[in-house]
């Protein structure tokens, strides 16, 4: 078993849910292969990034990932039942922050309940029935817009560009993060984290430390400064 569940914890204040980042990088830091992270990862990877689907009613991700892969916010079959034994709606709600709009206009993620957060006024080319557009000023208001609706666990899938900015805001709570024994090399690479620096220097505490088969699965706490 991977980490000790629950994986995902309780609200950690009133107006937000509780928010965690998934991500899976090399060792040497590398985020993406040909611009998505598919291929980096173990089938034991994999299998967790479902389990913390199951765990949540919201999975977030930024626009840049839903081009980049043909992904959705579902889980298998198998764990439906899991879901609904904790109270939880068949399959977990899927939602985008974008800034540009630019999504396709059909994406096997909007085959379920879908909201598409916006924040800027650029048009969404988007218009289906399980798709919901709304109009933010900035990823905080996504977060408590999720609030409104009674979200009370968000799973964030990434990309670094949606990270970096819900780091920002200190809407994170916890950091789920794989370390694949693969290095990719390359100039610029795409790290888990992309965005100015922040103001100071984040800590995080480790949870849970597993090993299998020399990949790394680490549990983070973050702890932000006063």
């Amino acid at each position: 078993m991977i980490h000790p569940r629950p994986l995902l914890g309780e609200p950690t204040a009133p107006d937000r849910p509780f928010l965690a980042i998934n991500m899976v990088a090399t060792v040497d830091g590398r985020a993406a292969l040909n611009g998505s992270a598919v291929g980096i990862g173990s089938t034991t990877d994999h299998r967790l990034l479902f389990e913390l689907r199951a765990e949540a009613d919201v999975v977030l991700h930024g626009a840049g990932t839903v081009r980049a892969d043909p992904l959705s916010a579902r889980v298998p079959s198998d764990l439906v039942a899991q879901r609904t034994a904790r109270g939880l709606t068949p399959q977990p709600i899927g939602a985008i922050a974008t800034r540009t709009g630019n999504l396709p206009p059909r994406h096997p993620y909007y085959e379920s309940p879908t909201l598409i957060y916006v924040c800027s006024d650029r048009p969404v080319p988007v218009d289906l029935p399980t798709v919901e557009i709304l109009r933010v000023g900035g990823v905080r208001e996504v977060v408590c817009d999720l609030a409104r609706r009674g979200v009370r666990r968000v799973l964030c899938e990434g990309g670094p560009t949606l990270n970096s900015a819900l780091f920002r805001e200190q809407l994170i709570d916890e950091v789920f993060l794989t370390i694949a024994p693969k290095l990719l090399g390359g100039e610029d690479p795409l790290t888990v984290i992309r965005g100015p620096r922040f103001p100071t220097m984040l800590r995080l505490q480790l949870r849970s430390l597993v090993e299998v088969d020399g990949e790394l699965f680490l549990r983070y706490a973050v702890t932000y400064p006063l």
